[in-house]
């Protein structure tokens, strides 16, 4: 053998976002000078350098040292646990003399967990809805306890699960809903504010702030309608006895004296009806068969009755960018509406947790067609903002929506060491899927 390698310390323990620098000592014992080139196995190779890489003209019995640097990005990408690695040191002259050092790199555990509450308010008679996106950048899976409360208990409560396991680099759901705990039956809309507590384990919990508008049950036009109506009665009431009343008592006189004709008349008709008779009954059959034919009539008319057009599916999704400073970078995951079906835009959150400075662009790119901006503002001025449209964008089908960052310089959160090194956002939005009703079976 004609090289030895030795690392000074086989085991590394460090957190993701720090580093750690492990002297690689390589000696020569051959009788030639050598030259090597030295490469790190295993999964911590994507985030572990070798300075230097290559060494040349080492002098037979001399030694030298390389260094090896792990530097695990702070990122779910990186899962806590430990890793095996190995350093292979491959000399120029002897190939086959490869030697290779191993070692483990322990990756700690961090918790980076975020919540949202969307919408912040909501409008209803009888209650309302909300969803809390639970956003896990951490490397370890957290449970989260989530519940909601006001200062007045004005409202009720039901948060469904109240127990969320939440995956790293993953988002889950709970659903939260309101409903206030008397009756509004008139007068002006009621904000009753509260708060949702999101509790992760060995963390500060996150409290999100809401609010529900209780509409009366009662609307204001409905005492104005009310008086019209009455209104309209009176108005009936005077053409009954100003008008009608004497017509009709004027009518039924008349129609008294043309009795007596008309009882006269019924003796002659009596005759006649007898002869009628004797011909109704040959007509009944004709009459049932005219019945039957309707019948059939209003069954093809029924069948014609146009079924509902459209299905309407309400839809979530959540878009992340990380970018480094002075870059450009789009969402992985964009949004395409289906083949054959309609996207209506009514909710947007924008979230800059960290305070970085940039632009964030929303963009919706038609099939075949070119990028239209929706959105364009600078990260800097805002940490959370978000957009509710009473009339919906509508976006047709196969049309992309993107979002994407410049990211001028990563922001730095109080206490948080080491300071990002990467601009972070986010960009959640919701609205209904519209996509054909399929035909009604025969």
């Amino acid at each position: 053998m004609t090289t030895t390698a030795k690392l000074d310390s086989a085991r590394v323990e460090l957190s993701p976002g720090t580093e750690a620098v492990v002297p690689l000592q390589i000696r020569n014992t051959g009788d030639v000078v050598e030259g090597y080139r030295i490469e790190v196995l295993g999964a911590p190779a994507a985030w572990t350098t070798v300075e230097p890489a290559v060494i040349e003209g080492l002098y037979p019995g001399t030694t030298t040292t390389a260094t090896v640097r792990f530097a695990p990005p702070r990122s779910a990408a990186v899962p806590a646990g430990t890793l095996d690695f190995g350093i292979r040191v491959v000399p120029f002259e002897h190939v086959d003399e490869t030697v290779i050092p191993e070692g483990v790199v322990e990756v700690l555990p961090f918790l980076d967990t975020t919540a949202e509450l969307l919408p912040r308010t909501s409008h209803g008679r009888n209650g309302g809805r909300h969803r809390v996106a639970l956003d896990n950048r951490g490397n370890v899976p957290v449970t989260v306890s989530l519940t909601a409360a006001d200062d007045n208990g004005a409202l009720d409560f039901r948060v469904r699960p109240q127990i969320v396991s939440v995956d790293p680099g993953t988002v889950e759901f709970a659903d939260v809903r309101v409903k206030p705990e008397k009756r509004l039956w008139r007068g002006p809309d009621v904000t009753m504010p509260f708060t949702v507590t999101a509790a992760a384990e060995n963390t500060t919990p996150v409290l999100l702030d809401g609010a529900h508008v209780q509409v009366a049950t009662i609307p204001k036009w409905f005492f104005k309608a009310l008086l019209a109506l009455l209104l309209l009665l009176a108005l009936l009431a005077l053409l009954w006895f100003t008008l009608l009343k004497p017509v009709i008592e004027s009518a039924a006189r008349s129609s008294v004296e043309d009795e007596v004709a008309q009882a006269q008349e019924a003796a002659a008709a009596a005759q006649e009806a007898a002869t009628s008779a004797q011909q109704a009954s040959n007509g009944a059959g004709q009459a049932a068969a005219a019945a039957q034919e309707q019948v059939a009539q209003m069954e093809d008319l029924t069948q014609n009755f146009l079924p509902p057009t459209e299905i309407l599916t309400p839809t979530t999704q959540r878009m992340t960018v990380q970018t480094g400073p002075s870059a450009t970078a789009a969402s992985a995951d964009p949004f395409v509406v289906p083949a054959g079906g309609t996207f209506r835009l009514t909710d947007l959150v924008l979230n800059n947790p960290q305070g970085d400075f940039g632009r964030l662009l929303l963009t919706q790119t038609p099939a075949g067609g070119d990028p239209v901006v929706l959105f364009d503002v600078a990260l800097e001025n805002f940490r959370d903002n978000d957009f509710h449209f009473q009339t919906p964008i509508v976006l047709p089908a196969g049309t992309a929506l993107t979002m994407s960052v410049l990211c001028r310089a990563p922001g730095v959160p109080q206490n948080q060491t080491p300071p990002p090194t990467q601009c972070d956002d986010a960009l959640v939005f919701s609205g209904q899927l519209a996509v054909p009703a399929p035909p009604p079976a025969p």
